[in-house]
Formats: structure tokens, sequence, C-alpha cells
């Protein structure tokens, strides 16, 4: 049996009113999970720093019921052309973790 992973990304999204982050990629990604059995669990400006420093002004929290789906949903063609606008174009910086469940 899989195991589940997690993605978590932090990144800086350039546009503060989020509207073309949503528009060009997260919609977009949003249609793209289903096929890879990803869900959104979590995602928000509004993280609460407990330690550390905070990076970025955007955090969300993806669940794949596997290792194999969550890499193959991140590699797949249909998601590296909005990855792509996502780093070029949206962000200004960032961090995605996979990260297995318990």
């Amino acid at each position: 049996m899989s195991q589940e992973v997690y993605i978590i990304a932090q990144i800086e999204v350039k546009n503060r009113d989020f509207k073309a982050y949503f528009e060009h990629y997260a919609l977009k990604l949003k249609d793209i999970l289903p096929k890879y059995e990803g869900v959104v669990l979590a995602g928000t400006t509004k993280g609460e720093l407990l330690e550390g420093e905070r990076f970025g002004n955007w955090t969300v929290i993806i669940k794949f019921p596997s290792r194999e789906l969550a890499i193959a949903c991140v590699t797949s063609e249909e998601y590296k052309p909005i990855a792509e606008v996502r780093i070029k174009e949206l962000q200004t910086g960032g961090n995605v973790l996979l990260i297995p469940g318990q």
C-alpha cells in the first residue's frame, strides 16, 4: 500500500491582489489535480508564524495518495506550462517540499 504524501509550497506572489496568480496558475492546477488524485487541503496568505523567519506571501498544502502520483502530477505535460508561468511570471521566489504522511 502506498503512503500518502503532501506537497507544501511557500511562494512570494508578485501581484498582491493574487488575481493573475489564481487566473493563470491556481485555477489551472485545480483542473489537473483530480487526474492525479491530488486535493488542496489549505491555501492561505494568513499563515501564523510560530518559529523562524517567514517566507513568501502564499502557502499551500496539497495531499496525494502516493509519491508516484505527486511526482506524476508535477512532471506531467499539462502541468509544465503552468508551472513555468508561475515560476517565471507570477512569483519572485519560493520553495516546494514533498513530505511523507504518517
